[in-house]
């Protein structure tokens, strides 16, 4: 049984919680100020007090904005740079083609879709519904809504985010710490917020 420690216990958590579960893992501790009433795993305050024997690492906090999504980054990133592994995640219900590509970090959550030639950066969430097109390349630390759609050809930021629902067309790119709000269709004409 694969052992994970978790960063960060919220909502987002568990969604996470629920892919490394069903796929035949198990949580070993969690790092968060707060205690969880719904982990039943040793808690740690700070992820300084971590050992590379306790498990791969998982970010489960979430991150709505390039801010936060690049703080959700550098935790990740200064984590593995202590030797800790952070094996990607994909919930069984998911489909990731074989030709596709998952960097440490990365969550693929339910019934989210990442088709052949695509590449998913460290510490990216593809989150629940979310469908990845042919070759399109997701930066480090974006976040991919629940049912949007990054269509063949793309190029998505480092810590961008695309909203729920978004659908971001063909051949398009987003920049670095990009905002799509949900439900808005990505033609690359002009500027996000």
């Amino acid at each position: 049984m694969k052992k994970f420690v978790l960063i960060g216990a919220g909502g987002h958590a568990k969604a996470i919680v629920e892919a490394i579960c069903e796929t035949g893992g198990s949580i070993s501790a969690y790092v968060d100020p707060k205690p969880s009433d719904w982990l039943d795993a040793s808690q740690k305050i700070d992820e300084k007090n971590l050992s590379v024997s306790d498990g791969s690492i998982v970010i489960g906090l979430g991150g709505l904005s390039p801010k936060k999504l690049r703080a959700r980054l550098a935790i990740l990133d200064k984590i593995i740079e202590r030797g800790f592994s952070a094996e990607p995640i994909v919930h069984p219900s998911a489909f990731v083609s074989s030709r596709a590509i998952l960097e440490p970090g990365a969550v693929v959550l339910g019934k989210a879709i990442v088709q052949p030639g695509a590449s998913i950066g460290r510490g990216v969430i593809i989150n629940t519904n979310a469908t990845i097109e042919h070759d399109s390349n997701i930066g480090a630390g974006a976040h991919i809504a629940p049912g949007a759609i990054v269509l063949g050809d793309t190029h998505i930021g480092d810590c961008t985010f695309v909203g729920a629902g978004a659908v971001i067309l063909q051949g398009r790119s987003v920049p670095t710490a990009g905002f799509v709000a949900a439900q808005t269709c990505y033609t690359g004409d002009h500027e996000q917020p």
